[in-house]
Order: structure tokens, then sequence, then C-alpha cells
């Protein structure tokens, strides 16, 4: 609940210093928009607001935000403090937002039985434009700029204050423009942005003040980043907390991608540093969340890694043409199975020389890419709501699983490494009924299918290595008969392996339970 928090805590205060756009408004009516999200999406407001001139300034801006724990009870704040805004008349039935510059940004994390997390972070810009422009309930922003830069300024963590040169952190772009609409109809608030930036530049340095030859940085750029979203908001009661937002109606859905990225770091631990890098050629994250579900999808291309120094023995290096891995899943309890999905890519992974020469050198093995792929769907029956704090407290001190599972099917499975292969694909349902045929779980019915291409060339080349000794791999070859029959190619074999309605658990016809 606590990520969910920051992730709509975040994206408010992203449209508070991004707004942006076009039309007949008025400053007291842009901020009465503002006020009405940061207020929606769970925030306490305080302002000070005094007009001068067809202009309104906002001072001591302050936004403050529980964090809530089981039985619905808050655990602590999120407090954040804005410098003074202006809400400028334009004169042309447009109004700007003008921010300082630098611009302070004060938050503040506290918990129970815990010391506050104090930050101050300072935003720079240059050539800042932030236009609002539209109609009261169909609201337009632009924004642009030529650079920002993000820096941490203060930190103060367990009642001490860190000083820069033990911990720093600094976030900038280059030139950046997007925009966003806010529709407000029929008590829902409709909202839908898009962002570029030719570069997000990120720094980050910190060392042990106990142990000052021990230290870390990290620091990279994404190039050709962009990002698009809408989402949907019902009016919550006000002082909501996340639970209440996502059940009173809220959607949203987004995609953030990028063209290419690079990452260098270094550690030192004494007179020991490790130095390393790495790089992509681009990759996006996309997702949705609602109320009764949420999805998600990572993809990642050409990933380049290569370390050296500290206790490794020689310089290292690794790549993989592509990462993926998707999600997606039912948050609401449901008297009805619901679908679920997961799936995971890692596709042409290769190795260095220096890894490989390791366990062997004689390259015996066959070094083409390995790769692992598994996609997998299913059908659940939520018991509980994710957002149902004392549900979930309930299940885990009955010690209850907090879903039924009803089907699982493997659309496909390939794992593909020196030399050898295996592919495979099945379906089960589940007995809820039948918990004692399988040791307290849902009796399975169906069957998986595999097929298996140089698993016995792949055992000759481990004996060869001195990685597998003759009795070891007489076993192996054993369990392999046991459980697969002979292709029409050589060195294949296929697998069925089935559950019964009885269940029976048999290999290719056998029986083995």
């Amino acid at each position: 609940m606590r990520y969910l928090t920051g992730i709509i805590g975040a994206g408010a205060a992203a449209l508070i210093l991004s707004p942006p756009a076009r039309a007949d408004v008025t400053p007291a009516q842009v901020w009465d928009d503002l006020a009405t999200l940061l207020k929606g999406v769970g925030y306490e407001v305080s302002v000070t607001e005094s007009a001068a001139g067809g202009n309104l300034m906002l001072g001591d801006l302050t936004l403050r935000m529980a964090i809530p724990e089981a039985e619905g009870q808050a655990a602590g704040d999120v407090t954040i403090g804005l410098a003074d805004i202006t809400l400028e008349d334009l004169g042309d039935g447009t109004v700007g937002l003008r921010l300082p510059n630098p611009m302070p940004i004060g938050i503040t994390v506290t918990e129970e039985g815990t010391d506050p997390i104090e930050m101050t972070l300072e935003l720079t810009q240059e050539a800042l434009g932030l236009i609002a422009s539209g109609a009261p309930g169909a609201l337009d922003y632009t924004y642009s700029a030529e650079a920002t830069r993000l820096d941490l300024v203060r930190l103060v963590a367990e009642g001490e204050e860190l000083p820069r040169d033990v911990f720093s952190a600094t976030l900038s772009t280059g030139p950046l423009s997007g925009s966003s609409t806010v529709v407000t109809a029929e008590g829902k608030r409709r909202y839908s942005h898009s962002y570029e930036t030719d570069e997000l530049r990120y720094d980050m340095a910190g060392s042990d003040p106990e142990q000052p030859n021990s230290t870390a940085q990290i620091s990279g750029r994404l190039a050709g980043l962009t990002s698009k979203g809408e989402s949907v908001l019902s009016e919550p009661a006000p002082g909501a907390d996340p639970a209440a937002i996502m059940g009173a109606g809220f959607e949203g859905s987004g995609r953030v991608a990028f063209a290419s990225g690079q990452t260098s770091f270094a550690f030192t631990d004494g007179a020991e540093t490790t130095t390393g890098s790495s790089s992509s050629q681009g990759g996006a994250l996309e997702g949705s969340l609602d109320g009764t579900r949420m999805s998600y999808a990572l993809n990642l291309d050409a990933l380049n890694y290569e370390a050296e120094g500290g206790s490794l023995p020689f310089p290292v290096s690794a790549a993989i043409e592509q990462i993926g891995l998707n999600l997606s899943m039912p948050l609401a309890k449901a008297d009805t199975p619901q679908d679920m999905g997961f799936g995971v890519t890692l596709g042409g992974l290769t190795l260095s020389d220096a890894i490989w020469g390791i366990f062997d050198p004689g390259a015996t093995l066959p070094r083409d890419p390995a790769t692992l792929a598994l996609d997998i769907s299913g059908k659940v029956t939520p018991l509980v709501s994710v957002f149902d704090p004392a549900g979930l407290t309930k299940l885990e001190e009955e010690d209850t699983a907090p879903v039924e599972l009803n089907a699982l099917k493997l659309n496909s499975l390939t794992l593909s490494a020196a030399g050898a292969k295996i592919t495979g694909q099945g379906d089960f349902t589940f007995d809820q009924a039948d918990t004692e045929s399988f040791g307290g779980m849902p009796a399975p019915e169906g069957e998986v299918n595999f097929s298996l291409t140089g698993a016995n060339g792949l055992i000759d080349k481990l004996i060869t290595m001195g990685l597998l000794s003759q009795q070891d791999a007489m076993g192996a070859r054993m369990m392999l008969g046991m459980f697969t029959v002979p292709g029409a190619d050589p060195d294949t074999q296929t697998s069925k392996i089935e559950v019964n309605g009885q269940g029976q658990i048999l290999a290719n016809g056998q029986r083995i339970k």
C-alpha cells in the first residue's frame, strides 16, 4: 500500500509542478482545479492565498498524506512543502504558473517509532514555461523548458544531517515539453498527459560516515524519454486514503519508453574498487491499474554489462538481446474465477570467454546464446481485496491463501543452453473440494507435454569436462528413460505427464503415482 501511496503522490506532485496550456480561465479557477486534484488523491492542502493585480499568490503551500497501516490506522505521514507559486493572469484568457528559480521543495516522512526523514530538494529551470488554458471543468496545460535540474541539498536521517559529501543526488533533463488535459464531468475527473525529453541524467554518490574509504557512485542517462498516460478519478470522501480512492473507481494506464540508456558505477571498499557499466538499446514499461485488477509489461532491448576490479578475478562481461516481464492479476475480492497471467523472457544471453573459461576452459560446450521464455495464464478466485488491510491480516492469522487456484495453462516454455533445448505446453484445472490427494493443495487434473533435444549430447560433454561422473550420468539417463520416450530424430525425447481425476500421475501412459 505504501508503494501505491508513493505512486499516487508522485503523480500529483508532478502535475502541480508540470501543469500548463490554453482558453478563458482565471488564476483562481486554475488553483481550484489543482487543489481539487490534490485532495482527490488523498492530500490535505494548506496554503495562504493572496490576490494582487488579477494574479493569485500561493504562499506556504503544504501537502500532507497519511501513511496507512492495518486496520485503517495512520502509521505516519508524508509532508511536502513547496515554495511560493504565482498564478499570473496573462490577459488573453490563459494563466501562467510562475515558480521561483531555484525552487526549494521540502519533504518530511514521519513514521511511528522512528525519527523523521527530512529532505530539501532544489529545482532549477532554464526557460521554463507553464501555461494553463481552457475553461473550468475542461482545462489544458502545456509546459516546456530548455533544461531542468533537481538537487538533493539536505538530508536528515536517524536524527543526523548527512553532508553532501556523504550522500548526494541529482536528476536533470535536457529540452523537454509536455501537455496534460483535465476534464471534470458527472463526478469524475479524467486526466491525460504526454511528455518527452531529449535526455534524462541521474547522478548519485555516497559514503559510509563511519568508514570514509567505503564509497559508491552511480550515474547514467536515458535518451529519447517519452511518457503517455490516462487516468480517471471519482470523487472520494474528503481525506480518503489510497484504498478508498481505488475503491471509488480509480482507473489508470500509461507507457514510459526510452530510445537508449547507459549507466556507470564505481564501488570502493578500502583499497579495492569495482567499476562497471551497462547499456541498453531502448525499452518500455506500460501498465494499467484500477480497483479490480492490474497489469504491466516491461521490455528491454540489447542490454550489455561489464565490470572489473574489486573481488572480481578478471574483467567480466555479458549481453542479452531481450529482457521481458509481464504480469496480470485481479486485485478485488470475487465470487467467480478471474484471469491471471505471467510471462518472462531472457532471450539471447551470451557470456564473455573469461566467464566460460572458469568451468569450460577447453570450449567443450557450445557457446550459443541461451534463452529462457515462459508464458503462463490461468484462473484464480481472490478471497480478499488487496486494498483491504484488515482482510489480509485476518487471512494471514488464519494461515489461509489469499486466492484459490482454479486453472493453470502453460502456453509455452523454452529453455535452451549449451546445445540442449526443452520446450513445453500444458493445461490443468484444480478441484477445490479435493485437498487430500495432493497434500493440502487442490487436486490438479490435466497434462503437460515436453520435447527435449540434445540432452544425451550435453551429458556426454559434461562427462568429458569432468563435471559429471559416469555413475551420475547413468542416473541422469535412467531418469530421462523413466519420464521420456525417444523422438523421431536422433538425441530427441518427448514426455507426456498426466494427472487424472483419480489423483493418479502418469508419464507417457505409465502410472508413477
